[in-house]
């Protein structure tokens, strides 16, 4: 699921009674409004959380979760700011790391630098299950995709990915011609406010889209969007 969490970014992935967490939208609540629509009442674990950076629509909904939810592993790109309200203490993970539960795998594909910008550090992860690839790019701008794709990193996906998890909300500044050519995907996801203050997506981000004929999900206008595998 991709959840509708407004101007944000937040995916809940189920197989059978493991969740995983990619983002947690911001501190609108509705990131756990996602999870009561899609999880037991009963359910009260989430197993597995990662946060692709601390920009408050990626990590702000956190604080809220951690009341309702039992977190069991917290991985990010580095620890929150010194500033944050509420002290989290994740497992830092960075280039080839692999968060791994049965036949789910996400690897993480870009290096983090410490104290870098914190769009250009934002964790770019391709979440496998079988042989099915979703390639999340968090708020990665152009430099960060290009540079993957110039290392080569996206050549063992020699049929492309399934589904992109389009970067930064739709961003002009993101998404670059080479990423969508490299990567092929076959399915875009936007997670984007209506109505929102910056113009996402950009008029730019779609017409590249639709040029490849590539589909175009959108949070903003669909509301949660569901894949599902068997």
């Amino acid at each position: 699921m991709f959840c509708d969490v407004g101007q944000g970014d937040g995916a809940l992935i189920i197989k059978g009674g493991f969740q995983m967490l990619i983002d947690v939208g911001g501190g609108n609540q509705k990131m756990l409004q996602c999870l009561s629509r899609h999880l037991p009442f009963w359910d009260k674990t989430i197993e597995t959380v990662v946060i692709s950076h601390w920009d408050t629509d990626h990590s702000g909904g956190l604080p809220g979760i951690y009341r309702y939810y039992k977190i069991e592993k917290l991985y990010s790109n580095q620890l929150p700011p010194e500033n944050s309200e509420q002290k989290f203490y994740p497992t830092k993970v960075s280039e080839n790391d692999v968060i791994r539960f049965g036949e789910i795998d996400f690897e993480i594909l870009n290096k983090v630098v410490e104290g870098g910008d914190s769009n250009e550090n934002s964790l770019i992860g391709v979440l496998s299950y079988k042989d099915k690839k979703i390639l999340m790019m968090g708020d990665a701008p152009f430099e960060a995709d290009q540079i993957l794709v110039w290392q080569g990193k996206f050549k063992t996906f020699s049929s492309g990915v399934d589904i992109l998890k389009i970067s930064h909300h739709g961003s002009d500044r993101a998404t670059s011609p080479e990423l969508l050519d490299e990567v092929k995907p076959t399915m875009a996801i936007i997670s984007v406010g209506k109505d929102n203050k910056f113009g996402h997506p950009a008029k730019v981000v779609i017409k590249r889209l639709e040029e490849r004929g590539i589909k175009i999900n959108r949070t903003d206008n669909m509301g949660d969007v569901t894949v599902m595998y068997e």
